[in-house]
């Protein structure tokens, strides 16, 4: 149904996520991705010029029918299959003007929250930043939340942004809010919002929603058991290894490769020690050793568990992934080195990784250490 679909869009655009949001809420997940990149000006080429002049993302086409903004690309395809996945405009007159209205509304979030603080340090040379500015650029960044924690204290936990129901209203605040907690704004002064980010569904099949990604991949095993990759053993002995691994993959993250990343950038330059720095290190090498240390004893050409790829490999990998892809240098830990060749070309894997990773090489971070 899907499949004279095309969508053109580009990673960390929070436009492109509500136009792919609406596509899988609508049961559409089977139309034509073309992931381009801001970096190389793809978005000015030829190819997406032809569906939308202005030369921006998202652009859509279906059929010979072509739809731009993100907004307009979600109302056509609520209005052309309405009746197909989730509805996102309710019947009733007055639920539905509440639902637009917070629609149209979020691009306030965008703007003022989302962008509002962001563009500022990115788009202004840190010679030309006035403490003044940036105040005032954050005075109206707390405003803006401000209504919106407003919104959903008036609705109650558990709410939505316009009801109880997730709708059209969710599909288009939803992304800016979600770039907000990827930059690291700590939402504890908004609980309602807070809240919220965490009800918003990070994996949804049918009806059933599962959050967690421990549990997402255990639930995707159970219910799909004689499906593709044998994920968990039967033997228990084999089985509880697995799951000890897959759940000790927090500490992985935790204290390797997050621990010394969010010290450098969610820490001001001038309130670093070096006495902190040396503790994010010591604590990120001897987690590195524990895992070196499980993969020594397994033989060369084991995975995190065993001889097979299995659950704990899908909890672990990624934030091994992580480390290298930010500068980290593996030549410490020859059998993690290892460990990630072997892994890192697995058609799942390859399948899985991250679009931006994909166009741009590796950054140096962590160097350092």
């Amino acid at each position: 149904m899907a499949s004279d679909m095309i969508l053109y869009w580009g990673a960390g655009s929070g436009p492109c996520w509500r136009a792919m949001i609406c596509l899988e809420e609508k049961g559409l997940s089977d139309y034509t991705s073309k992931l381009i990149s801001f970096d190389n000006k793809e978005h000015k080429s030829d190819e997406v010029l032809k569906i939308n002049p202005r030369g921006q993302a998202p652009a859509f086409k279906h059929g010979n029918v072509i739809v731009n903004e993100s907004l307009a690309i979600c109302l056509y395809l609520e209005n052309t299959f309405k009746a197909q996945g989730t509805k996102l405009l309710p019947d009733d007159p007055a639920q539905q003007g509440l639902v637009l209205q917070r629609a149209v509304e979020s691009q306030n979030i965008r703007e003022k929250a989302a962008f509002g603080v962001l563009s500022y340090f990115f788009r202004t040379k840190p010679e030309d930043r006035t403490e003044a500015m940036l105040e005032e650029k954050k005075k109206t960044c707390h405003e803006e939340l401000q209504v919106w924690e407003g919104y959903l204290a008036k609705l109650g936990d558990g709410s939505h942004i316009a009801g109880k129901n997730f709708t059209l209203a969710d599909v288009c605040a939803f992304p800016f809010i979600a770039t907000l907690v990827r930059m690291g704004f700590n939402m504890s002064r908004y609980p309602h919002l807070a809240k919220y980010y965490d009800l918003v569904p990070a994996f949804k099949h049918g009806n059933v929603i599962v959050n967690e990604s421990l549990a997402i991949c255990l639930y995707l095993e159970s219910t799909f058991k004689a499906q593709g990759t044998k994920l968990l053993p039967d033997d228990p002995a084999q089985q509880a290894l697995v799951l000890q691994r897959a759940v000790e993959s927090q500490n992985f993250r935790d204290n390797a490769a997050y621990g010394v990343l969010s010290y450098f950038f969610r820490t001001k330059p001038e309130d670093r020690t070096e006495a902190m720095l040396e503790e994010k290190k010591k604590a990120c090498f001897e987690e590195l050793q524990l895992w070196e240390g499980y993969l020594a004893k397994l033989g060369d050409g084991s995975y995190i568990a065993g001889k097979n790829f299995n659950l704990a490999d899908a909890c672990t990998f990624p934030f091994i992934a992580t480390l290298v892809r930010m500068g980290f240098n593996m030549s410490r830990y020859p059998h993690l080195a290892k460990y990630y060749d072997l892994v890192k070309d697995r058609p799942s894997v390859k399948a899985s990784w991250p679009p931006l990773w994909k166009d741009t090489p590796n950054k140096d971070f962590l160097k350092v250490i």
